[in-house]
C-alpha cells in the first residue's frame, strides 16, 4: 500500500502512467479534457492501448468536462476509441455537474490519483490499497450515474 501527495505536473503524470501499468480489468477516468494527464505522448498512449490489448475483457470509463477537443488533441485516442468502442465508452459530464473542479483515475478499484482542483498540480496517488481507493471508486461510480453526452469517434458529413 502506498499514499503519497505531489505538487507537481510532471509527478501527476508519472503517477497516470503507473497507474495504467498497474490495471488489468477497468480503468475509470473522470477529468476536464486529459492534457494535464499526458495522453497526448506517446508513450503514455501505448501504456493504455496496452492496458486494452492485454486483457480481451478489460474496459474503460471516461467521463470528460469537455469532449470538444478530442479530435483535435487526441487523433490516436479517438481512433482507439473508434476500434474498441465495445470496450471503451466516452462522455461528457453533464451540465449539472460541471462545477465540479477536480479529476480522478482509477483502476480496478485499487489504484487511485486524484486531481484536488484542476488548476493546481496538487494530487493524491494511491497504490494498491482498495480500502483507500473506495472514496474514489464511490465518487466515480456518483459522477458516471449522471447522464452525460456520448462522446462519437466519427463525425457525421458527406465524403
Amino acid at each position: 500500500m502506498t499514499y503519497t501527495l505531489h505538487e507537481s505536473w510532471n509527478e501527476l503524470q508519472a503517477n497516470f502512467e503507473q497507474i495504467l501499468t498497474q490495471a488489468r480489468q477497468e480503468l475509470c477516468i473522470f477529468d476536464d479534457d486529459l492534457v494535464h494527464l499526458g495522453l497526448r505522448r506517446a508513450e503514455c498512449f501505448g501504456l493504455l492501448q496496452g492496458f486494452l490489448l492485454q486483457n480481451p475483457r478489460a474496459s474503460a470509463r471516461i467521463v470528460l468536462r469537455r469532449t470538444s477537443r478530442l479530435h483535435q488533441d487526441h487523433p490516436r485516442l479517438v481512433r482507439l476509441i473508434a476500434s474498441q468502442s465495445h470496450r471503451i465508452e466516452v462522455r461528457q459530464l453533464s451540465i449539472s455537474l460541471q462545477n465540479l473542479r477536480d479529476a480522478i483515475v482509477i483502476a480496478d478499484r485499487r489504484h487511485a490519483l486524484t486531481l484536488f482542483e484542476l488548476t493546481h498540480p496538487r494530487s493524491a496517488f494511491i497504490l494498491d490499497d482498495p480500502a483507500e481507493s473506495m472514496p474514489y471508486v464511490q465518487r466515480f461510480a456518483e459522477i458516471w450515474e449522471v447522464p452525460g453526452t456520448p462522446f462519437a469517434p466519427t463525425t457525421l458529413g458527406l465524403y
